[in-house]
This record gives structure tokens, C-alpha cells and sequence, in this order.
């Protein structure tokens, strides 16, 4: 997965209910996706991306599947 990448990102109902409660929108982690500024693993493998978007940090969390990308958000 490169920086930029045209992947459909699909978000997983758990991804949806913490971005409901937190107020982040899809616009905000597709933004995340594309401009962040710091990416490390946590300890299963899955990649973390942070971003500051409109002033706000927000953080993505990204696990691949059969080339599938569920998103998991959170600020």
C-alpha cells in the first residue's frame, strides 16, 4: 500500500460507529489516507496513518484482506 494509492477503502460497522461518535467523516479519513504525515505498525502488522486534517489529528487504522482495506478511525 503506497501513499496515494486509489484503493476503495471500506469501512468496517465498528470503523462506522467510532467515526459517528467522534464526528469524523469519510471526507477526513480519505484525506488521512492520502496526506498523512506519520505511519508506524502496531503489534498485529496493521499499518496506523496520522494526519492533521482541517486542524484536527486524526488517526486510521488499516487491515488488509483478500486486497480489501477495512478502516478503523479514530482522533
Amino acid at each position: 500500500m503506497k501513499r496515494g494509492n486509489r484503493i476503495r477503502l471500506i469501512y468496517t460497522d465498528h470503523a462506522q460507529e467510532q467515526m459517528h461518535d467522534r464526528g469524523i467523516s469519510k471526507a477526513e479519513v480519505e484525506s488521512c489516507w492520502n496526506d498523512h504525515h506519520t505511519t508506524y505498525t502496531d503489534k498485529k502488522g496493521n499499518p496506523i496513518y496520522i494526519a492533521n486534517v482541517q486542524g484536527r489529528r486524526i488517526k486510521i487504522v488499516v487491515k488488509k484482506q483478500n486486497t480489501r482495506v477495512i478502516i478503523t478511525a479514530s482522533d
